[in-house]
């Protein structure tokens, strides 16, 4: 989910004659959908609280180079990307239009499955012991994928109130983690009241 995955096919003219192409994609949208890369550039962007809401149905596939024109007996490699932001399986398929002969002279049937990997939080509880009122504090905790898809995390930015016990936060807000690999994330905290205190960090 959100990372772009690029797969290539070959469009070739057997004609006597150059032909001008247009590719498109059926039932896809017209959004641009959005990438982790992008998404982890801004960990304050409302959709790691909200998730990601689109007020159309997002563009998920592209094609490059998408139009142009083949020689007599030539052919041309067209880059497919699919950056899916949607948690399903796709069935489509990429249809071509010939300049002055006709719309969906060919299609590509175009078969896809996205999925998001399983994350893993250690240690479930981060303890900090004793703290002085105010005075940064770091710890951390490791977010663990034992999967065969890369992850993306983000810590939810802290809702600060005046009465909040405990501030925190983290240098290292959100990232992408590799498949079978760990993420090693510092949480800092700063107590503000006396006591103990238990906060979630989501």
């Amino acid at each position: 989910l959100g990372f772009p995955y690029t797969k290539t096919c070959r469009l070739t003219n057997a004609s006597p004659v150059p032909l001008t192409f247009k590719l498109r994609m059926s039932d896809d949208g017209t959004q641009p959908a959005v990438s982790s890369f992008d998404q982890i550039r801004k960990d304050s962007d409302p959709s790691w609280r909200k998730g990601i809401h689109f007020y159309v149905e997002p563009r998920e596939f592209t094609m490059n180079p998408s139009q142009g024109t083949i020689l007599p007996q030539g052919h041309q490699d067209i880059e497919v990307t699919l950056c899916s932001n949607t948690v399903m399986e796709f069935s489509r398929k990429m249809l071509v239009d010939l300049e002055g002969i006709g719309k969906g002279m060919s299609a590509l049937p175009i078969m896809a499955r996205c999925l998001v990997p399983e994350l893993q939080v250690c240690p479930q509880i981060l303890l900090y012991d004793e703290c002085h009122l105010k005075v940064p504090y770091e710890r951390k905790f490791l977010i663990v994928n034992n999967s065969n898809l890369p992850g993306c995390y983000g810590l939810i930015p802290q809702k600060r109130k005046e009465n909040s016990p405990v501030f925190y936060s983290s240098p290292k807000p959100c990232g992408i983690v590799k498949p079978h690999s760990t993420a090693e994330i510092p949480v800092i905290i700063e107590v503000q009241t006396l006591g103990e205190h238990r906060t979630e960090v989501l």
